[in-house]
């Protein structure tokens, strides 16, 4: 090994690496410090000794948030998955060994959890009885920013489709909702032969919740439009829960239904609650899986995976 490979070495931290990691994650240099439990100067240091290593600059402040550059980004793209191989490796290990205890974490939306997970989960716990299986309801969201964190294996939740990479591992789309109005039967909404978003505005409306990817992609679809200050009535993450509420005259609901759902849907069987297709004004909610893609993920995490990619996606 040559003197320049040395120096290479010594200078090419693991942890300069996780800082970056870190800033990506948080967009602070103060949050990256308190994850990494170092002080905020070591990881200003950490980071400038990448960025001399590099010869680029790999972090700019913007509206005093840490964003990375696009030399920081590609850096953050090829480091990631090396830093999620060695970070699994004492798992992988116990593993192999068979002393691991097996845990799997799943985030996911409370729709995703009441019409799309529970025969999946039902099936996984049936062929995995030794797996200890944690549940986490959260908006789309948060359930990105738990796994992004590490605290949870897998997120199953609701996109766009413009949202950065995952710094953690992959995201598999697996299916994808139509938006639809769901209104009360004689609504005038629903015999206008052209809907525009303007006339929608007019009602009260019942939306999912501010954290969640629908509430976030409704909104940004009606400011877009001009419409910048729509009269939400309610915010509920629950179908059901949305239909009682329509049913009562509380609003109407612009919300992505699931296909098959909208196929079969019975409007005397919901109260005569009848829905619209309204994928041409607001798009549709894709589905998305995030998880750990690189050699050591775990064989029971793995399986849960693979059930869940053959069976939402056959919900569809």
């Amino acid at each position: 090994m040559s003197k320049t490979d040395r120096h290479y070495y010594k200078e090419l931290r693991l942890r300069q690496m996780r800082a970056l990691v870190e800033i990506a994650r948080s967009r602070s240099f103060a949050e990256a410090a308190r994850k990494l439990a170092l002080s905020g100067p070591a990881v200003w240091q950490q980071l400038r000794a990448l960025e001399r290593e590099f010869g680029a600059r790999l972090v700019s402040i913007q509206e005093r948030k840490a964003v990375l550059t696009d030399d920081g980004a590609l850096l953050l793209e090829l480091a990631s998955p090396l830093l999620e191989s060695f970070d699994g490796i004492r798992s992988v290990f116990a593993e192999r060994r068979g002393t691991l205890q097996r845990r799997l974490t799943l985030a996911t939306t409370t729709a995703l959890l009441t019409y799309e997970l529970p025969r999946i989960i039902a099936k996984y716990r049936q062929k995995h009885p030794n797996v200890e299986l944690s549940l986490l309801d959260r908006p789309s969201l948060e359930s990105r920013a738990l796994f992004e964190r590490g605290q949870a294996d897998i997120a199953i939740i609701g996109a766009e489709g413009n949202e950065p990479a995952s710094v953690r591992g992959s995201a598999r789309k697996l299916t994808e909702f139509a938006f639809h109005l769901i209104a009360p039967e004689g609504h005038p909404l629903l015999s206008r032969r052209k809907l525009s978003l303007s006339e929608i505005a007019e009602y009260s409306l019942i939306l999912a919740g501010q954290g969640s990817a629908i509430h976030h992609r409704v909104s940004r679809v009606f400011a877009k439009h001009g419409v910048s200050d729509p009269k939400i009535a309610l915010t509920s993450t629950s179908l059901a829960l949305t239909v009682s509420y329509v049913q009562m005259g509380f609003g109407i609901a612009v919300v992505p239904v699931l296909s098959s759902v909208a196929r079969h849907w019975k409007p005397t069987q919901n109260g005569h609650i009848h829905l619209r297709d309204t994928s041409s004004l607001f798009g549709h909610e894709q589905i998305v899986m995030l998880y750990r893609s690189d050699d050591h993920e775990l064989v029971h995490v793995k399986a849960f995976r693979e059930m869940a990619e053959k069976g939402v996606s056959s919900t569809a």
